[in-house]
């Protein structure tokens, strides 16, 4: 789990300079966290913020006012703090959209994450090899680009490169 909070980290830090995004972290398992051996959440939170700041602390946001990054829910059988909180996050979500900028591709970079996707779901496997991916980039004339397409739809976590 650390090791895809780092990965999402510097994905975030590359892909958005200005600080426009958000992370955002939803503990979805309230109702269990009492089982977890010798870690509170007060020591997850603190472990998160090492991790995590100061490096986001533009992109981070805070479930209360004293930083917690843990917004505690219970997925399973939701009441209604739950619901509300699940509520407010996504009004909050809805509303960052209109400050989003719109990232244009070449069509052909469309083209190919969609083979990767079909080609994936064909072979019924998870990871495709670089050799596969080169091979779909020549058909679609990507003999430049292909790398720098691979790592900017692994920078949107969509793929690893």
């Amino acid at each position: 789990n650390k090791e895809i909070l780092q990965h999402c980290a510097q994905a975030t830090q590359t892909v958005d300079q200005d600080g426009d995004s958000k992370l955002l972290i939803v503990g979805t398992h309230r109702d269990v966290e009492d089982q977890c051996d010798g870690e509170t959440r007060d020591d997850k939170n603190e472990k998160l913020l090492e991790l995590l700041t100061p490096s986001l602390e533009g992109h981070l946001m805070y479930f209360a006012a004293n930083r917690e990054l843990i917004f505690p829910l219970n997925a399973k059988d939701p009441n209604e703090d739950d619901r509300k909180l699940t509520s407010e996050l996504c009004q909050t979500i809805l509303s960052m959209k209109d400050s989003l900028v719109p990232q244009k591709i070449p069509l052909r970079w469309f083209v190919f994450h969609q083979e990767i996707q079909v080609l994936s779901k064909n072979k019924n496997v998870v990871v495709i090899s670089l050799q596969e991916c080169l091979q779909m980039a020549i058909r679609l004339h990507m003999v430049d680009d292909t790398k720098t397409a691979l790592q900017f739809f692994s920078d949107l976590n969509v793929i690893l490169y």
